[in-house]
């Protein structure tokens, strides 16, 4: 009976201990995975705590750390919108090429208007339409914001308006100049009046004649006709002066054939070819010449293609064009605008209808009265007789005692102007 107990008691007790042991080997692998997972959490917030601000010594080293890259890159705190930007950040980086290029445009601080509403900075800018176009000064305006690593964002015109839209990249801001022609904002500054003076048709006048207008100011500007005997002999003393000359190119005239407008003269009927090779080898004959103006030509100044394969051959020799103004509708001068190259235009002739006194007064009151909207005058004159040459020494003598400054072509009128890059 004692063995019989002896041997149902002892199973009973190791039953409970190999459950035991199953059990704690099925946590353990749970176990194993709770520390891993622990200790992947630690090490992914690690990076959190180097954006902690340094204390202590190490607060010392933190901005040249920073600045070698060594360490890891902190946050950048948001400024609040309400708050202007500081200098030397993106945001402010187009103010200074805008106020340098208004200022290139002679706009004073006086004149344009500024203001910010959200993220948009616009500015009222008027300019002076006796020195400018719309078309050139958009020109000057994009040139100048695209070389401070500005975008077109952009461009609108509305009547006389144009509203040019800049951005800059990683900024919010947008950058908007709205320009329009008000030459009466300008009607306060004082500016000098100058006066440049082109005497048309040498080539053909020689002799003492000749001496006795190469003894005029300096500033004169000679228009010199290409092919005649005296036409290179001219520009050679001319540029030995100093005096700027310039071709005086025969074109087509309205009623021509009977008008006659003289050896190789540009007209509406020839091709682009034709064009260029008359125009290059005037300019190639008279070298000297830093430009051209036009011979007669009140049919070929309106014809816009003709006047487009004249500024791409003056373009390509860096040469400046003066539009005499020989038709009231002349697309002369904005072909050469669009061309981008230096264009003038006159403004009235000196010796029409004729050389009188009664016409000299007449002029200077003409010069005196432009002068109030437009400081920066030209006129044109002929060389063909002495009595010219006494009628225009006897002219320059009275309009420099009127206060105009005589000053050579290139100086007149868009000497004032930038250059579009």
């Amino acid at each position: 009976m004692n063995k019989t107990k002896k041997t149902t008691t002892k199973p009973t007790k190791r039953k409970p201990t190999k459950a035991k042991k199953k059990k704690d080997q099925g946590l353990l692998p749970y176990i194993l995975m709770g520390i891993v997972a622990l200790v992947a959490i630690w090490i992914i917030l690690q990076p959190i705590k180097t954006e902690t601000e340094p204390k202590g010594k190490d607060a010392e080293k933190a901005p040249h750390q920073a600045s070698s890259g060594k360490q890891t890159q902190t946050r950048r705190e948001t400024p609040a919108k309400d708050e202007p930007p500081q200098p030397g950040t993106t945001e402010a980086d187009l103010e200074p090429s805008i106020i340098s290029t208004l200022k290139e445009l002679g706009v004073g601080e006086n004149l344009y208007k500024r203001q910010k509403r959200g993220n948009t900075i616009t500015y009222q800018v008027p300019l002076d339409q006796n020195v400018y176009d719309l078309y050139y000064a958009n020109m000057i305006i994009k040139g100048r914001m695209e070389k401070a690593g500005a975008k077109m964002v952009s461009a609108v015109e509305k009547g006389k308006r144009q509203s040019l839209s800049f951005s800059l990249p990683q900024s919010k801001t947008t950058w908007k100049l709205e320009i329009y022609l008000d030459s009466k904002a300008y009607r306060n500054n004082t500016q000098t009046k100058t006066l440049a003076i082109v005497v048309d048709d040498f080539g053909e006048i020689g002799g003492q004649l000749l001496d006795d207008f190469l003894a005029l100011p300096q500033t004169v500007t000679f228009a010199i006709m290409p092919g005649y005997a005296n036409s290179v002999p001219t520009m050679d003393r001319a540029h030995a002066q100093g005096r700027e000359s310039i071709v005086h190119v025969p074109m087509e005239p309205i009623g021509y054939p009977q008008v006659n407008p003289g050896k190789g003269a540009i007209l509406v009927q020839m091709s682009e070819q034709e064009i260029r090779k008359t125009l290059t080898k005037h300019l190639d004959q008279l070298p000297l010449c830093i430009g051209i103006n036009n011979h007669m030509g009140s049919f070929a100044t309106t014809e816009k293609d003709v006047m487009h394969h004249v500024m791409q051959v003056l373009k390509e020799r860096n040469k400046l064009f003066l539009d005499s103004r020989t038709s009231n509708v002349s697309v002369a001068y904005s072909e050469a605008q669009k061309a981008h190259i230096p264009a003038f235009r006159n403004h009235i002739f000196l010796d029409a209808p004729n050389i009188s006194d009664a016409n000299m007064d007449a002029k200077i009151q003409q010069l005196q009265s432009l002068s109030q909207s437009n400081p920066n005058l030209i006129a044109i004159t002929h060389c063909h007789t002495r009595d010219k040459l006494v009628y225009l020494q006897k002219f320059i003598e009275r309009i420099t005692k009127a206060g105009f400054t005589l000053v050579p072509l290139s100086k007149s009128g868009r000497y004032y102007v930038p250059q579009i890059i």
